[in-house]
């Protein structure tokens, strides 16, 4: 059951990774129009998640929010892939980061539909995944 949960853990990291260098990369300026992505994937200039990138609130610590999911991401998966080669406190961390994450989504997506009075699906997706890691982590945590 530990195999089948971590694997969930694995997956899910994988899309939030995608996300995260996503919006890395609309952060930067490297997302152009694609016209074979359909809109509600914000893959083109001028959509609602590319322009949310270029807002504060896509910089609460300073650097991009993104590049810290990819930071998470790809730790998580590193510990969804081999858990044995992590030291006894990281997941304790990861659970930490990810608590952390959720936390900061309430207060990103009161920015999103409150003060930009914008939706952003691939934010939201986003925010789904984390809230589910953190589910995740703590039942992998248990066990």
């Amino acid at each position: 059951m530990a195999m089948v949960i971590r694997a969930a853990i694995a997956v899910l990291a994988l899309a939030g990774l995608w996300d995260a260098l996503y919006f890395t990369f609309a952060y930067y300026g490297r997302v152009k129009r694609m016209r074979w992505v359909p809109a509600i994937l914000c893959a083109r200039d001028g959509s609602n998640c590319v322009t949310v990138v270029q807002t504060p609130y896509a910089r609460v610590f300073g650097p991009p929010n993104s590049l810290f999911g990819v930071a998470y991401y790809l730790a998580v998966i590193a510990w969804a892939l081999e858990p044995r080669l992590a030291p006894a406190w990281f997941l304790g961390a990861l659970i930490a980061a990810s608590a952390a994450s959720v936390l900061l989504a309430f207060y990103l997506i009161y920015a999103l539909v409150a003060r930009l009075r914008t939706h952003c699906p691939l934010c939201y997706t986003a925010h789904a995944i984390n809230i589910a890691l953190l589910a995740m982590l703590i039942m992998a945590a248990r066990r």
